[in-house]
């Protein structure tokens, strides 16, 4: 045992090791006197109290940053490796289209030769397509869509964007396209896919221009006051405008045209033909409209227009363009690889107050 004068004489840290140091501490408490043993047990005390502190404050921005990734992205290497070895498994055709701020910008299909985390993505076009070096660095939007469970007619839909490597011509005149590999793949929403009918009161304003008459009146894509005089218009003010919006959804819409408004502009109406939109939708929560300009594909005609007096179009979007900050009417023009999201969304509110009024 050590004596108090000893006791006295250790450092304050080698203290606590002494059997009667707990005592002493109560005692210099209790008394108001200064202890070394206490200053220490308390220092201790907030020490741990502070790293615990920290760390929480670590696993909470460490979680948060998990949480920031959206639902839709697959981000694992593993996944994203067996995804794009299952679509050359199953020769999933792959859409490929540039990323630019082009309306009519072109897409083409392709099929995935080799599929390799080190050395990208092999993809195999028509010799139809003409590829030029100039390709190369540039960004593209590849689609496809993969039948994950074979006892089930049920295809699930992806994309992902990437830089093109190389281009170069095979033996076979068959354009062989390199591209680096995908960070994340994007699980395309089926909710772009919901289509709804619009009563004709949301459908404030909708006008429809042939790609080719833009283009051959020397209009600018970018700026909608150069396109002319649309092909078609609804006006609100008629009972039987040129045009209804039957059905519409992020991802596509279907018209009905007048028999009449068609008659000078039958041979535009074919498939694959290419069309831009300007629209504007009643918007009730917002208490204003929202304005799209779209840039469609003709899929699907419908109907006789000799017996009904009407024929229906189904429209598949190809591009949306978003107002750019100076200047204001100018245009960007962004793909719509996913659907547009501001009328996913309209759709979606619209679908969801239907139910509502239905009580459901």
């Amino acid at each position: 045992m050590l004596s108090s004068r000893a006791i006295g004489e250790l450092p304050a840290f080698l203290s606590l090791f002494d059997p009667g140091w707990w005592n002493r501490m109560l005692d210099a408490t209790t008394s108001g006197h200064y202890s070394p043993e206490a200053m220490i047990l308390m220092a201790g005390v907030f020490g741990l109290a502070f790293l615990a502190i920290t760390a929480g404050f670590f696993l909470k921005i460490h979680i948060g940053k998990k949480e920031a990734v959206p639902s839709s992205w697959i981000v694992s290497p593993g996944e994203i490796r067996a995804l794009l070895d299952t679509a050359q498994t199953q020769r999933s055709k792959v859409r490929v289209s540039f990323v630019r701020d082009d309306p009519g910008a072109r897409s083409t299909d392709a099929s995935i030769l080799s599929a390799d985390p080190a050395r990208g993505i092999e993809l195999e076009m028509t010799s139809l397509v003409r590829a030029t070096p100039s390709w190369i660095g540039k960004l593209v939007v590849c689609d496809f869509r993969l039948r994950l469970d074979p006892r089930k007619d049920y295809q699930t839909f992806y994309n992902f964007v990437t830089p093109i490597m190389a281009v170069r011509k095979a033996n076979d005149d068959f354009v062989h396209m390199h591209v680096g590999w995908p960070t994340r793949l994007e699980l395309e929403q089926k909710r772009g896919f919901l289509r709804v009918e619009p009563p004709r009161a949301f459908v404030l304003e909708l006008a429809l221009w042939h790609e080719n008459t833009i283009k051959m009146a020397k209009g600018n894509f970018a700026l909608p006051s150069t396109w002319g005089k649309p092909l078609v218009r609804l006006d609100p003010n008629l009972a039987k405008p040129d045009v209804e919006l039957r059905n519409i959804s992020g991802g596509g819409l279907r018209l009905e045209v007048q028999a009449e408004a068609m008659n000078n502009h039958t041979g535009l109406f074919e498939p694959a033909n290419r069309f831009l939109m300007h629209l504007l939708l009643a918007e009730p929560e917002a208490e204003q409209p929202v304005e799209f300009f779209l840039a469609l594909r003709l899929q699907n005609a419908y109907g006789d227009p000799g017996l009904s007096g009407t024929k229906g179009f189904g429209f598949h979007i190809l591009s949306f363009g978003v107002p750019t900050e100076t200047p204001r009417e100018n245009l960007s023009w962004k793909t719509a690889a996913a659907g547009v999201p501001a009328l996913d969304d309209w759709a979606f509110r619209r679908h969801l107050a239907m139910y509502r009024s239905r009580g459901e």
